[in-house]
């Protein structure tokens, strides 16, 4: 017994000794004297091993064996992080091990405003280089996800939470998507979710509601008035007529609504379909949500645009007629 306790002993006096020799030599600072510094992106699920390879390959660190051997020892390597990151040439091994499993990931600015779709969301994600457009797309579609998220629809269209957001690069298309939903979520008053039970509408409509509502005006005075002619024609058995639903499937990057799109089949236009979208057209803020659940009250039917930004609104269709020769024409 006494060998094997001695060749252990042994073993474990070499084994403190190396590492203690692979820390120091990784405190130790490069052989670059530059100041430069590179962006260095990790992706999601790459391992350690090759992090370090690329690293050495980039010029970053001056050993990969001593880097990952320093990762290992520390147990950082399980602490990898996906994400851009500014490293500097002078940066010591260990420096560098930091930088990349902690919270120094390079952030980009994202700011969605009210109204806009996942078309677009999707675009603007692909033109910053943080995700392919398609691929976030196919997230927006996925129904294992939405059911995660608690979504009761077809896409997650209405629920990508207009916010200003920092994304790090190297983030998955279903972790960004995961992140605009959960924020829906968080920012969504208890109330509201309240105000649906008594509401005609179930909380989900009243979001596709909102996202119309959203569409057609700018103007937060206009919301519950606006609201309140959809309830109203709703009630009245009539169609909503609302030109944003008529192109949603077929342009939603925005354009001209001609008469032929008001004329096409399709479940979003409701100038051919009674009721609702089948799903909302773009992701509304709260005050169109607000809107959608406590509407003002008004006999109005109608409204059609002042070309200022504002809306006229009628309770008869001659008087919808009359606004539509003094405005539009």
């Amino acid at each position: 017994m006494r060998p094997i306790k001695f060749w252990l002993l042994i073993s474990a006096i070499l084994f403190v000794s190396i590492g203690s020799l692979i820390i120091f030599l990784g405190l130790q600072q490069p052989r670059s004297t530059g100041k430069r510094f590179t962006s260095f992106s990790i992706e999601s699920g790459q391992s350690f091993k090759s992090v370090s390879e690329r690293l050495k390959n980039e010029n970053l660190i001056r050993s990969q064996s001593l880097f990952y051997y320093l990762g290992r020892l520390t147990a950082k390597s399980g602490d990898l992080k996906a994400g851009e990151y500014e490293i500097n040439a002078e940066m010591s091994a260990w420096e560098v091990l930091k930088v990349i499993t902690g919270s120094h990931v390079k952030l980009y600015k994202l700011t969605l405003p009210e109204g806009v779709n996942m078309f677009q969301i999707a675009q603007l994600l692909d033109s910053m280089g943080l995700v392919d457009e398609m691929q976030f797309l196919e997230s927006c579609w996925d129904p294992v996800l939405l059911a995660e998220l608690h979504i009761p629809s077809l896409t997650a269209e209405g629920y990508l939470f207009p916010e200003t957001y920092h994304i790090p690069r190297g983030s998955s298309p279903r972790a960004i998507l995961r992140m605009f939903v959960d924020m829906f979520w968080t920012k969504m008053p208890e109330n509201f979710l309240s105000l649906a039970k008594n509401n005609p509408l179930s909380f989900h409509e009243a979001v596709i509601m909102a996202s119309v509502i959203e569409k057609e005006t700018g103007l937060v005075g206009e919301m519950g008035l606006i609201s309140s002619v959809f309830y109203n024609r709703l009630k009245s058995r009539m169609r909503l007529q609302s030109d944003p639903t008529a192109v949603y499937d077929i342009m939603p990057y925005g354009g001209r609504v001609t008469r032929g799109h008001l004329q096409r089949k399709s479940p979003f236009n409701t100038y051919q379909i009674d009721g609702l979208p089948l799903t909302p057209i773009g992701n509304p803020g709260l005050l169109s949500i607000q809107a959608a659940l406590l509407p003002q009250s008004s006999d109005y039917l109608y409204f059609v645009s002042r070309r200022d930004g504002s809306h006229h609104f009628s309770s008869t269709y001659d008087e919808h007629r009359g606004a539509i020769e003094k405005f539009l024409q």
